[in-house]
């Protein structure tokens, strides 16, 4: 057996590499908006209501720059609204936000409720209508959104964050979201209880931009954090060598 040391891919001493960073394993593709969307003004009836058309009074400045609060944003669908700060210059006073408007280096984007943001807006066609969506979604001031690297730096790792270790992917199931790794032999922890087998969910499947795709038997590289509860859990898995794994086609 050999020790794993920081940077290194493999049991026995291959060459550093840092850890992959690129954005990863986004949430899945919007597919609507949630039931009761558009009641007060945004469509109506039941199940799935129309996007709430921009008023044809209504003049877009792409350039102009709101403030406001996130007031829902469902982290695995990958979408959510504001409110803006200022009531009554967006109409509805309510906007759409996808996770690819947000300015983020995580590796999967999110918004927390309440969180304070900036953005501009765009308009953008769904269902037929034109509707109002949130762009350049980023901190108050234009810094980078940081949900998951925040998270990030209270995760407690075995090895350190930026250790590589290598196993296969048994399995992942999408819609459960949810999969098991089987760790490579041969490696020895700075921690105690590390299983042969570790568990590892939908926001740690690293897609470079993709929805991870359900999987079964294959080859990849990851780090380990243990969770406040003492379990053992995969971080930012890939493929050998850092590249994205298999990503789901979109609906």
């Amino acid at each position: 057996s050999c020790v794993a040391q920081a940077g290194l891919v493999g049991p026995c001493g291959s060459q550093p590499r840092p850890p992959p960073c690129a954005r990863s394993a986004m949430p899945w593709v919007w597919k609507g908006y949630p039931k009761g969307w558009g009641k007060g003004g945004g469509g109506g009836g039941k199940g799935k209501s129309r996007p709430a058309a921009v008023p044809d009074d209504f003049q877009l400045n792409p350039a102009a720059v709101y403030t406001g609060s996130v007031s829902a944003y469902y982290k695995f669908s990958g979408y959510g609204f504001i409110v803006p700060e200022q009531l009554g210059v967006i109409p509805n006073d309510k906007v759409f936000v996808f996770w690819k408007n947000i300015k983020t280096q995580d590796r999967y984007p999110t918004l927390m409720k309440d969180m304070q943001v900036q953005f501009t807006l765009q308009v953008v066609e769904k269902q037929g209508v034109k509707t109002l969506q949130a762009d350049n979604v980023s901190m108050p001031g234009g810094g980078m959104i940081s949900v998951q690297q925040e998270n990030d730096t209270k995760k407690t790792f075995v090895g350190g964050q930026n250790l590589r270790y290598t196993g296969t992917l048994k399995f992942f199931l999408p819609k459960q979201g949810y999969g098991y790794i089987k760790i490579d032999p041969g490696y020895q922890y700075d921690r105690e209880g590390v299983p042969e087998e570790i568990r590892v969910e939908t926001d740690e499947m690293n897609c470079g931009g993709g929805n991870p795709d359900q999987a079964e038997d294959l080859k990849v590289e990851f780090g380990i954090w243990v969770t406040s509860r003492g379990a053992f859990k995969g971080y930012n898995v890939t493929l050998p060598g850092g590249g994205p794994l298999p990503a789901a086609a979109t609906a």
